[in-house]
């Protein structure tokens, strides 16, 4: 079995290495793939390496899925500090009606007491924010994990002017008259999601065709 383009996320068990951001770069490859488990769980087994394939191999029982083996490579390999900030990053997700903004703030905490690089703040991020914030986000790449949280506080707003995305509203927005009508609102919405979050990730030809949605 040979792994899908983007699944050759390695783990050797060396002492340099950090076992949960391998297993965390690994899921995230696997959710924008739409893996199924049984793929996932086997693919994660054949990117084991060195000390870490003479480990697995000596597990007894052997681990029946991925969840199974995640949590004994981890107990394995990580440290004692990066476990205890870990098992914190883990319980920390974007809560139902919390504002984007709120939920990084929180993380952010965690992030630089753990000098966390950031390309793992932006999976991190990813990984627990609102999966229809999410699923817009992945399909692009981003220079810096403001970046992203910017693109998705900008996604928040639009989606919850098209009532899709509840949210507390920020007390300059309660106070806020609405003078645009719904059809107006939705057309603007959208406007702003092809021009504004999309442009940089599609063709030009594209984005200019967006452009004369909204008569521009």
């Amino acid at each position: 079995m040979t792994n899908p383009q983007g699944m050759d996320e390695l783990f050797w068990g060396r002492d340099h290495e950090d076992v949960g951001d391998w297993a965390e770069r690994l899921s995230m490859a696997a959710e924008v793939r739409d893996l199924n488990a049984d793929k996932f769980f086997k693919i994660a087994k054949l990117n084991l390496r060195g000390k870490a394939r003479e480990w697995f191999r000596r597990l007894q029982p052997a681990p029946a899925d991925w969840l199974e083996l995640k949590t004994l490579i981890i107990q394995k390999y990580e440290s004692v500090d990066a476990n205890d900030i870990r098992v914190k990053l883990d319980a920390t997700k974007q809560e139902p009606r919390e504002r984007v903004q709120k939920y990084f703030e929180r993380l952010d905490k965690l992030f630089q007491r753990g000098n966390i690089p950031d390309a793992k703040q932006r999976r991190r991020f990813l990984a627990k924010l609102r999966p229809e914030i999410r699923k817009l986000c992945v399909v692009r790449t981003f220079a810096d994990v403001e970046e992203l949280v910017a693109a998705a506080t900008e996604l928040e707003r639009v989606l919850g002017e098209l009532g899709e995305t509840p949210f507390e509203p920020l007390k300059e927005e309660q106070e806020e008259g609405v003078e645009e009508t719904m059809m107006e609102k939705q057309v603007t919405a959208l406007n702003n999601t092809l021009v504004n979050f999309f442009k940089r990730s599609v063709p030009n030809s594209i984005a200019s065709s967006s452009s004369t949605m909204s008569g521009g």
